[in-house]
């Protein structure tokens, strides 16, 4: 009979302090590989919060934060998860100074761009998760098809094309931006990433 060992639980604080762990995440104290976005996914994330740091800039409207950021804020001390963008309003951060490791509150709005090998039920189980934990909303995006899908607590989903505007609310009112600005300007090329895998 073959005895499976018992994972070697981490502290997130040791988590964080480890520039050999990028591309990980820590959930209940264990390491989970986060798969790589991709050049598509990675571009599109770049997009996405280039506008909404240059609207923050702009506006005194808080900060932006990309997928290196580890939010502490559920209920096991040691899990710690990342967006791939994210977005805190100005006035909530305690003592209006960012952290040098974690941040211990939800985002007002956190962004997860889907890339191809990407799991449908650990997508939905992700934002599920972050609703349940207090992030104001959730941005899924398809660079493939070009669309947003807005989740928010206890509404129903929205959905964004590439012809349509997206357009903030609450802490992020006063944001808005044509949707097809975050993607390439060519079609057929996300058809071909698409096919190519």
């Amino acid at each position: 009979m073959t005895v499976l060992a018992e994972p070697k639980l981490m502290s997130i604080d040791r988590f964080v302090a480890n520039p050999d762990l990028k591309g990980y995440e820590l959930i209940d104290g264990i390491l989970v590989e986060r798969k790589p976005m991709g050049a598509l996914s990675d571009f599109v994330a770049q997009q996405i919060s280039r506008r909404l740091g240059n609207f923050c800039e702009e506006n005194n409207a808080g900060y932006v934060f990309g997928s290196e950021t580890t939010y502490r804020c559920f209920d096991h001390p040691d899990t710690g998860r990342q967006c791939d963008v994210s977005y805190i309003r100005r006035g909530r951060l305690p003592g209006e100074r960012i952290p040098e490791s974690y941040i211990e509150i939800p985002p007002d709005l956190a962004v997860e761009v889907v890339s191809p090998n990407d799991l449908a039920y650990k997508v939905e189980a992700k934002v599920s998760l972050y609703l349940e934990y207090g992030f104001g909303e959730v941005w899924l995006v398809y660079p493939n098809l070009q669309t947003i899908h807005v989740y928010r607590p206890d509404e129903p989903i929205l959905r964004f094309g590439a012809g349509q505007t997206i357009v903030g609310r609450g802490p992020l009112a006063g944001f808005s931006c044509a949707v097809n600005r975050f993607f390439p300007e060519s079609p057929e090329l996300l058809i071909q990433e698409g096919i190519d895998g």
